[in-house]
């Protein structure tokens, strides 16, 4: 008999090849549990529409607010020409618009905004569950007459029922209820208070109202968390300003009151900068004066020191008379060479030298008239000495004439030369003061420079200070503001609920839940539910698969078309046996065995060894639970009847009398017989393998239905005499932390052949992407399966 491994290809469930279930799996596994996802639709839209009718719808408000920024030319003349008083000029600053947003967006303006519009008391009419806010719409109004202290956090409640005009029905939140009437003081723990009839109070006479006092400042704090105001473009100064609310009109006060305030406080906070820079100014003013009045009275002094009229001209004066004098003396010291060259020739006594030239320079007309004598008389005696010798008595008279002019001329030239020489010292000693005083002027210029540079600096500040403050003093308690209001706060369409939205969202949430509730049961179960949690686990093939049966019954399988899917799978698992076994001599031994009881191995091994004998091959199954058989019982046989106890145990020796038939044709029990109290070590007599033995030539195929293999070792015993070992695990029942046993098992080789059947497969409910259907097998029968009312109301509850 062949030994040989041969390679099985099982032919298993139709399932993915995906070793995680693909969406088709999945959807199938859902829509098995469809009255859970049924349900939860229901549920979610009924929730929807209760939201739906329960929330007050919330509105988007929106308003505009636009800024002045000023431009480089807008500051004024005197800014352009002095920067440093840009400083002094607060409209001249730009506008930092983040700046601004944080101050509309800050809780002081929201504190103003509340106790403006009283925002800190809610008025609520109550009809059911439905509550309708009453601002503006109120019938009466809250009024302090004396508060004690501040509101608690959690604010102060009472609901009211209008009786008729004049009284009220008061129910304070210790839920004492009691008459009073309008207008009429009402002492409490927060306070002493009243409520004022409006005009509305008519239309509410016989309903209930709810008011709600809070603290302002947690009121304010949480409006002021809902305002957002943000920049549209950073080139163009404009500001959106947001918020929500319920009620559209509240809404819009809100934000309209915002931006009054808002502009107010900016307008306030401008007039106090341009009070601060006024009294800054005249105070700086005043200093300027002073120091003005200083600098012109060092001038004044300076120049009345130094003789200074106009210096530039002072200078330029004395510079030219310099010049003149220059000239002068230079004249007078020609007409002195002059004087000097006649004077020579005066004192000569010869009359032979020739007489000066330089008569023209002489200015004197008495000099003059002498030389112009001489100058004849030596004429006259050189024309003479022409013709006439010099010792001629004729120039006796003529040299006493020339002689007598020479002492006149020598004399007049004296007093002629003293003159021009005072008259020269005279102009250098005025030269030299002229010099004297140029030599002083770069330093009397820089000094007197020095002094009208101040006295222009302190001049033009002065006068920069008159214009700003005057320019100042005119804006002051202006009441135009930096900021204008482009679009006034207005109401859009409705932003939550939004109905198609909560409905989607209810939707989605309705089939999310079962799928998360499926999601987490399923990774809260501990047993094996798809066959790839076997694979991966373990490495050892599947040789079947089997579905569960809700039948009563434990023989399932019938000869020929059977009417249920079940007989199917059963010949498939044979057929896999076939090639599990490499041939189909005879003489096969099977070893079905599990964890623990429970799983199916003899109801899997029963019904085998059923469609084998079908298939015609002459089948026995041994019972070999020794401690818990099941099997003769399965075919309806005493369980009391001798059977393999009595053989190990050496009561009888022949196989004859304690095999029984089973019913059907090819088919013989071998039965446990008598339950004894040591099956372990008969298991272990070599009385097994001889029976074995024996059998091997009466049978083709031999089952071994053995104990579970984690509860007692019987099956490895066993395991010797056999020549493939089936390992039944069933869905929805073994435990996961079996499949560390079946490794453990596998690697050390305990069993020949070794492969698993996975049973009791339940497709639609663990995902597993296959149910078999009966209903292709009854077309071929016209007796069809009918299932009880029980089973049916069982089967709708499992889906759950």
């Amino acid at each position: 008999m062949s030994k040989q491994q041969t390679q099985v290809t099982t032919l298993r469930l139709p399932v993915t090849d995906s070793k995680t279930p693909d969406i088709n799996n999945l959807i199938k596994k859902w829509l098995y549990h469809w009255p859970l996802f049924i349900i939860g639709v229901i549920l979610a839209i009924a929730l929807a529409y209760y939201y739906i009718q329960v929330t007050n719808p919330v509105y988007p408000i929106v308003a505009t607010l636009k800024f002045k920024v000023p431009t480089s030319g807008s500051t004024g003349v005197s800014t352009a020409q002095n920067p440093i008083l840009t400083t002094l000029q607060p409209i001249s600053k730009p506008i930092i618009v983040e700046n601004e947003i944080e101050v509309m967006q800050s809780e002081k303006l929201m504190y103003q905004v509340v106790n403006e519009l009283g925002l800190w008391i809610n008025y609520v009419e109550k009809n059911g569950v439905v509550k309708k806010d009453l601002y503006k719409q109120t019938p009466v109004s809250f009024q302090f007459v004396k508060q004690n202290g501040t509101i608690q956090p959690s604010g102060e409640s009472m609901d009211i029922l209008i009786k008729n005009q004049d009284s009220f029905v008061l129910t304070d939140a210790d839920k004492n209820v009691k008459e009073y009437n309008f207008s009429t003081p009402i002492k409490s723990s927060f306070g002493t208070w009243k409520l004022i009839p409006t005009s509305n109070l008519q239309s509410f006479v016989g309903k209930s109202i709810s008011i709600s006092i809070q603290d302002p400042d947690l009121v304010a704090a949480g409006y002021q968390k809902g305002i957002k105001a943000a920049l549209e473009d950073k080139d163009a100064p404009f500001v959106n300003i947001t918020t929500t609310d319920v009620v559209p009109e509240r809404g819009k006060d809100i934000l309209n009151s915002l931006l009054t305030f808002y502009q107010q406080s900016a307008l306030d906070e401008k007039n106090r900068e341009d009070e601060k820079t006024i009294t800054f100014i005249n105070s700086r003013f005043d200093s300027v004066a002073n120091e003005l009045t200083n600098v012109e009275k060092k001038i004044e002094q300076y120049k009345s020191s130094q003789g200074i009229t106009d210096i530039n001209a002072q200078a330029q004066s004395v510079r030219e008379g310099s010049q003149v004098n220059t000239k002068t003396i230079n004249d007078l010291n020609a007409q002195l060479s002059v004087l000097d060259n006649l004077e020579k020739y005066a004192d000569s006594p010869s009359n032979n030298d020739k007489l000066p030239g330089g008569s023209a320079s002489l200015s004197d007309p008495g000099l003059q008239s002498i030389y112009e004598k001489l100058q004849e008389l030596q004429l006259r005696r050189e024309q003479q000495l022409a013709v006439t010798p010099a010792n001629n008595p004729m120039f006796v008279p003529l040299n006493r004439q020339i002689s007598t002019l020479k002492s006149d001329f020598r004399e007049k030239i004296k007093v002629m030369k003293s003159s021009l020489i005072a008259n020269r010292q005279s102009l250098a000693s005025s030269d030299a003061g002229s010099k004297s005083f140029l030599s002083k002027v770069p330093s009397q210029d820089r000094i007197y420079n020095s002094l009208l540079r101040d006295r222009d600096t302190k001049q033009k500040l002065y006068t920069d200070l008159l214009e700003l403050r005057e320019e100042i003093s005119l804006r002051y308690g202006s009441t135009v503001s930096d900021s204008e209001v482009v679009d006034d706060a207005h109401a859009g369409r409705v932003k939550w609920p939004i109905v198609p939205v909560i409905y989607g969202l209810a939707l989605i949430l309705g089939l999310a839940a079962p799928v998360g509730l499926l999601f987490a049961r399923e990774s809260l179960v501990t047993f094996i539910t798809n066959r790839y949690q076997i694979e991966d686990e373990t490495g050892v093939p599947i040789i079947g698969e089997l579905s569960y049966q809700d039948s009563g019954d434990t023989i399932v399988v019938t000869e020929g078309r059977s009417n249920f899917a079940i007989g199917e799978q059963f010949r498939v698992l044979r057929t896999n046996l076939y090639h599990l076994h490499g041939n189909n001599d005879s003489g096969r031994v099977t070893l079905f065995t599990s964890s623990i009881g429970g799983e199916g191995k003899s109801f899997v091994s029963a019904n085998l060894a059923v469609t084998l004998a079908y298939a015609a091959r002459k089948t026995i199954i041994i019972e070999m639970d020794l401690r818990k058989p099941k099997t003769s019982i399965s075919f309806g046989l005493s369980p009391e009847h001798p059977g393999v106890g009595d053989y190990l145990a050496g009561k009888t020796s022949k196989l004859a009398d304690l095999i029984q038939p089973s019913g059907i044709p090819g088919l013989d029990v071998l039965s446990c017989g008598p339950i004894l109290a040591n099956p372990s070590e008969l298991l272990e007599k070599q009385k097994l393998d001889e029976l074995i033995s024996s059998l091997r030539e009466i049978y083709d195929d031999i089952i071994i239905d053995s104990p579970p293999i984690h509860l007692v070792t019987d099956a490895i015993i066993i395991s010797r005499v056999a020549d493939a070992s089936l390992y039944v695990v069933r869905q929805g029942f073994t435990s996961k932390n079996e499949l560390e046993f079946i490794s453990d098992i596998n690697s050390n080789n305990r069993f020949p052949k070794f492969n698993i059947v996975f049973n009791g497969i339940k497709g639609d409910k663990f995902g597993y992407g296959y149910s078999y259907s009966n209903s292709y097998y009854n077309s071929y029968n016209t007796k069809k399966e009918k299932r009880s009312f029980g089973r049916q109301i069982r089967g709708f509850f499992s889906r759950f």
